[in-house]
């Protein structure tokens, strides 16, 4: 009833807004997302400040007068490459091209016009290239539209990952300097993505794969990029760690598209054996039907052959012993032709067992834009999608992944001073929920090891359905030249989904009877030819997971900016969002109502938490030193009732301990955080630069830390709505240095201490799971475990990054990040709690040690040569002009991980004292343009892992550690015991990354 009364007046609205927004078919984008250009307009003879100078962007309506002093400043220009022009009567005009804006920076462009008493030809010239970023006031790396397309990456992701201080944890989600996952705010024009959705169904704690696959916007469509490593201002809230920025396109005065089309051949991607080949175990005990003839009476006990002919088996005359004979002979053939149809990969396997290796990669991107009507500047579009049918590397459920992103971009400026922005998306991917990862441990056949492999099992798990659809509206009102307002409406509905499908197995339908009497038969009954130690038994009726999420957002900007004088841009700002959350999963179960009425693994929520923020930030610019200062406030409720009493909550289902505990409730309490961020850099010259950065930074809890609600015969898990913010204290010192006229150096020293972060803590309750039981009270009533999510994690990272580029792109043009750092991670506090004050720990003592995800070195590099339309002649022949050379090349420390040789002490606290050995790998992609009919043509070729590097995949069996660290042997190698399950079922896992691939783009445009 709480959901239907307190909430239906704001939902009716809510809904009433989204239906506006869907009937305009438009979503996610917005103008926040821009730089400005400021200069000084000088007497090129007299070196005299001019006034009333007509300062122009071509191509825009953008502009500026300058005033008594010469200056001028162009404020909320999009990111992007512009000629800027100058003029004044009397004056000869002067054009500068190739002026660069990038997001948050200001750009410095100064003209000096010569004096003329007749009309003079425009004076033309290439804008300077900036050297050192002045207002730089911590890490930044700028992705500009030439150089995303030309990188040897698949998407914006891989262009994340050619940053040090960017890294993707083995489910794929990114960290930033020794964060957790979801701690990176991802902004697409302005608009923060988040992922409501980001647990697997059923479970506690853990993470389907792959929720990064929302940030992976199409190349073709994205202005310009930018990644802030460090602290960032005030006006970027909910992340700890980073910021990434995207700046789509926007239509252009002309007509202009292109379409590309990119393929990879079909074949294996991963290291090792074929999955399927006939030199594994299972083949060498059952492939030859010799063998089943050498176990025969095994066979015919399994086989129920002497029960079913009892009768024949008894009878002592010869002709009944060859009659019987011979039906042992039919029956076992049949069984075994049965069973090599069960593990032959094909088509119509009835357990999903397929080769893999067949299906091809594709891809199609396409972008499109330019001007809507008569008036090229009043109305603009641009459209661009993605469609990319991706062959997982394992065999898996959905065989191939399928992702899809179409954004449609609408500007119009019906008068001087009002422009308004619709913008629409829809995105949708079809994957697996362990699948999607490029780790092998995530792309398919889950859990394998420890667990049993479900290689000749593959339907299990259930096929995964995501979809997103978003609108948004922003309205830009320029009230001077130095003033504007800016409001941004979103709305998103984002829909996960895991259908239950009914399998085919020895539960419902097998081969109960022979050959002769079963023609339905598909499935091999149980069995000692399953090797059920090694493969996983077809007892399942149908898939392994239900799920049902559905969310649907709101959100609302409102921003103001001022530039008072030269020297004081100010900005003031109000956040908010507002969801509306169903979620029902099923873990193991196929009944749909296991939450209350069966002792599965079931969860479900209902809930409407929202978020506000304020901020008021200033850029101050003064010839010596820029100073980012600002302040931030957020506030957050996850809108949700919390047991009166933790240590007895009301449990509503069926088979529980015994004990419904108690049904009182309260509200969960609204989250608020401070957070004050000053960032300061000192220019010296044009070619030296200092900065420092202080600031706070926090970020709300993902959903499912706060909302999960998990049953198994009662309570095994219950989110935390009062969970308080994760917070984070940065400090930053750094210089760039010009080593020479297109040569820059950058060197930051940093130190992260986060506080507050989220762990697990298990409450002893009257109402927990049954199936963990916490010992008994003190009136000797049992109580059972459940778990929980608590701020009692804490953690530091410091560390040094370097950055070596060049500024300018002509010809060559590199950039080298490397970074050296160390994370640690710790909890305090009792892991498991009591009510009457007992408590344990898991560890002896609260002290930090090098957190599990720690990469010591990473080094980044790109490397890239552009050659000219009239350059690359050989022999007389036009074979290199205009093409693209870029070489990325990776190199990372291994994950560190425990280690204790048996005659150790092992209670003397040791954690993460090893490290798995070194990942590099070199990526290269080749681009070549050329006209054709008209029509701009360009061909290229992308090969991954150029020179087939390996990387060792962590282990999840201690047997397989120590036999790695005593011997050298992996689990792709026989070593002592040839039958060791990790050896028998997962000999591919032994490196995790993916072997060489080749792909070979065409594209078209015009």
């Amino acid at each position: 009833m709480r959901a239907s009364v307190s909430h239906l007046p704001l939902l009716s609205c809510m809904r009433f807004l989204s239906n506006i927004f869907l009937l305009l078919s438009l979503a996610t984008a917005g103008f926040a997302q821009s730089g400005k250009i400021s200069g000084l307009v000088t007497d090129e003879r007299t070196r005299e400040p001019l006034v009333g100078v007509n300062i122009l962007m071509d191509g825009t309506k953008l502009g500026a007068t300058s005033d008594v002093d010469g200056r001028y400043v162009i404020l909320k220009v999009p990111p992007g490459s512009y000629s800027l022009s100058a003029s004044l009567l009397g004056y000869a005009r002067v054009m500068k091209r190739e002026v660069e804006v990038f997001i948050d920076r200001t750009t410095t462009v100064d003209f000096r016009l010569t004096e003329s008493s007749v009309e003079l030809q425009e004076v033309s010239v290439v804008a300077e290239r900036r050297k050192v970023v002045k207002d730089q006031t911590s890490s930044e790396y700028d992705y500009a539209e030439k150089q995303i397309t030309a990188v040897a990456t698949e998407g914006l992701r891989g262009v994340l990952e050619l940053t040090s201080g960017f890294l993707r944890d083995p489910q794929g989600n990114f960290t930033v300097r020794g964060s957790g996952a979801y701690d990176v705010n991802f902004q697409i024009n302005g608009v923060s993505q988040v992922n409501s959705s980001t647990s697997s169904p059923g479970s506690f704690g853990s993470s389907k794969a792959d929720n990064s696959y929302k940030y992976d916007v199409n190349p073709l469509a994205v202005q310009s990029l930018q990644l802030i490593a460090g602290g960032f201002t005030a006006e970027y809230g909910n992340a700890q760690a980073g910021v990434v920025k995207v700046v789509t396109k926007e239509g252009t005065p002309q007509l202009k598209g292109e379409l590309r089309v990119e393929v990879r051949p079909s074949g294996q991607y991963h290291f090792g054996n074929y999955l399927y080949d006939q030199s594994h175990l299972e083949w060498q005990r059952w492939g030859s039907v010799e063998n089943w003839f050498a176990r025969r009476a095994e066979i015919i006990s399994q086989l129920g052959i002497d029960q079913r002919y009892s009768q024949l088996a008894r009878d002592t005359a010869a002709a009944a012993q060859a009659l019987y004979n011979s039906i042992i002979d039919r029956e076992i053939r049949w069984a075994h032709s049965v069973w090599l149809n069960n593990h032959t990969p094909s088509d119509d396997n009835p357990l999903g067992v397929y080769d893999y290796r067949d299906r091809m990669y594709t891809r199609y991107l396409w972008g499109i834009g330019g001007p809507l009507g008569r008036d090229a500047d009043a109305l603009r579009f641009y459209f661009s999608g993605e469609y990319r049918r991706n062959p997982t590397r394992l065999p898996t459920p959905e065989k191939t992944q399928v992702f899809q992103y179409y954004l449609l971009n609408v500007t119009y400026q019906p008068i001087p001073n009002h422009k308004i922005k619709f913008s629409g998306s829809y995105q949708k991917y079809r994957g697996g929920i362990w699948s999607g990862s490029e780790d092998i441990r995530w792309s398919g056949i889950a859990f394998t090891p420890p667990g049993v492999s479900s290689k000749y099992y593959v339907l299990i798990d259930p096929v995964r359905n995501e979809q997103t659809v978003a609108q948004t509206a922003t309205w830009l009102y320029s009230i001077s030249d130095h003033s504007y307002l800016e409001a941004t409406l979103a709305h998103q509905q984002e829909k996960y989904e895991l259908p239950y499908e009914y399998l085919t197995g020895t539960a419902t339908e097998r081969d109960r009877l022979d050959s002769l009497n079963d023609p339905r038969g598909q499935i091999l009954k149980d069995g000692i030819w399953w090797d059920s130690q090694y493969f996983r038994p077809l007892f399942n009726f149908s898939t392994n997971y239900y799920q049902d999420n559905r969310t649907e957002s709101w959100n609302a900007n409102v921003d103001y900016s001022n530039q008072i004088g030269r020297s004081h841009l100010v900005k003031v700002g109000v956040r908010a969002a507002y969801w509306d959350m169903l979620n029902n999963g099923v873990n193991s179960s196929f009944l749909a109502n296991t939450y209350v009425t069966r002792s599965g693994f079931a969860e479900y929520y209902r809930a409407y938490p929202w978020n506000v923020a304020a901020f008021v930030q200033d850029k101050m610019e003064f010839a010596g030193m820029i100073v980012n200062v600002g302040v931030r406030a957020e506030a957050y409720n996850f809108n949700e009732e919390v047991a009166a009493d933790p240590f007895n909550p009301f449990y509503q289902g069926e088979g529980g301990a015994g004990n419904r505990g108690k049904p009182e409730t309260a509200m969960s309490r609204t989250q608020s955080v401070v957070m004050p961020r000053l960032g300061m850099s000192f220019p010296i010259g044009e070619n030296t630069a200092f900065r420092i950065q202080y600031g706070h930074f926090a970020s709300m809890p993902i959903f499912s830390h706060g909302l999960s609600q998990r049953t198994e015969s009662g309570w095994i898990g219950r989110g935390n709505p009062n969970l308080k913010p994760k917070k984070t204290i940065n400090y930053e010192f750094g210089v760039q240095q010009m080593l020479s006229d297109d040569v820059r150096l950058d060197v930051a020293l940093y130190y992260n201490d986060r506080n507050d972060q989220i762990d697990l803590s298990r409450y002893a309750s009257y109402s927990g799971s049954r199936n963990r039981p916490a010992g008994f009270d003190r009136q000797n009533n049992p109580l059972y475990f459940y778990t929980t999510f608590a701020n009692r994690g804490y953690g530091s990272t410091r560390g040094i990054e370097t950055r070596l580029e060049k500024t300018s792109r002509e010809g060559w043009s590199y950039r080298i990040s490397y970074s050296l750092s160390q994370s640690f991670e710790g909890r305090f506090g009792a892991q498991d709690i009591y009510e009457d004050g007992r408590t344990t720990s898991n560890r002896a003592a609260a002290n930090e040690y090098v957190a599990s995800s720690d990469r010591t070195h990473n080094l980044r590099a790109l490397l890239q040569y552009y050659v000219g339309e009239n350059e690359g002649r050989f022999f007389g022949l036009d074979l290199f002009s205009q093409m693209t050379v870029s070489l990325t090349y990776s190199a990372q420390s291994g994950i560190p991980f425990t280690y204790t040789p048996a005659f150790e002490d092992v209670t003397s606290g040791i954690v993460n004292n090893r490290r798995y050995p070194l990942e590099s790998s070199f990526d290269l992609n080749i681009i070549r343009e050329f006209t054709l009919a008209g029509f701009r043509v360009n061909a290229g070729m992308r090969v991954m892992n150029l020179f087939n590097n390996k990387w060792l995949t962590p282990m999840d069996v201690a047997d397989d550690v120590t036999s790695w660290i005593e011997n050298g042997i992996t689990v792709a190698d026989p070593g002592n015991d040839p039958l060791r399950l990790s050896y028998v079922v997962a000999d591919y896992r032994a490196y995790r990354n993916i072997p060489r691939q080749i792909f070979f783009s065409l594209g078209v445009g015009f």
